[in-house]
């Protein structure tokens, strides 16, 4: 359900997504391994917010489908 991204979600819960997602930039991470930069980059959201790993990856994907969905017209900013 990728296209409800951002349509249900309230706006405490977005703000909360484009926190992680600015910490996941700024985030260190593995320039030559694309797969292991990522892992690295959630992983360090997760501490910085103190949430589980997958709690952590959740909230970035749920910021990046939303931006997709924004982009698409599906929903709106």
């Amino acid at each position: 359900m990728p296209e409800q991204r951002g349509k249900q979600a309230t706006p405490e819960v977005k703000a909360e997504w484009t926190y992680a997602y600015k910490l996941y930039l700024k985030a260190p991470g593995d320039r030559y391994d694309k797969k292991k930069d990522r892992t690295t980059r959630i992983d360090f959201v997760a501490q910085e917010m103190k949430l589980t790993r997958k709690q952590a990856k959740r909230r970035i994907r749920n910021y990046e489908a939303w931006q997709r969905n924004i982009k698409k017209g599906l929903v709106t900013p």
